[in-house]
């Protein structure tokens, strides 16, 4: 499939299976981010996969916090993957 095809049939998902993603194909999205596009071309995201409930829990009320509202803001996903870059 072309990226094209891909970017065609691309959609929102808002609802979430509650088994986790098997292993490599997590680590195959993990990859695929570390090679996105980044700000001014220097490729320094560090990509964190959160698999722990009780931690996916509290990072979603306090995201929840931020946004000043009641609900899930992950949508029930089983796992995270939380995206940092360098700012310098």
């Amino acid at each position: 499939m072309t990226f094209l095809e891909l970017a065609k049939k691309r959609y929102s998902v808002r609802s979430f299976k509650d088994t986790p993603i098997e292993e490599e194909k997590l680590n195959a999205i993990i990859e695929a981010g570390t090679y996105a596009a980044t700000g001014m071309g220097k490729q320094s995201p560090i990509i964190i996969a959160v698999k722990d409930k009780a931690l996916r829990e509290k990072l979603s009320k306090m995201n929840a916090t931020i946004m000043g509202v009641n609900i899930d803001p992950f949508y029930g996903a089983p796992e995270l993957l939380i995206v940092l870059a360098n700012k310098e």
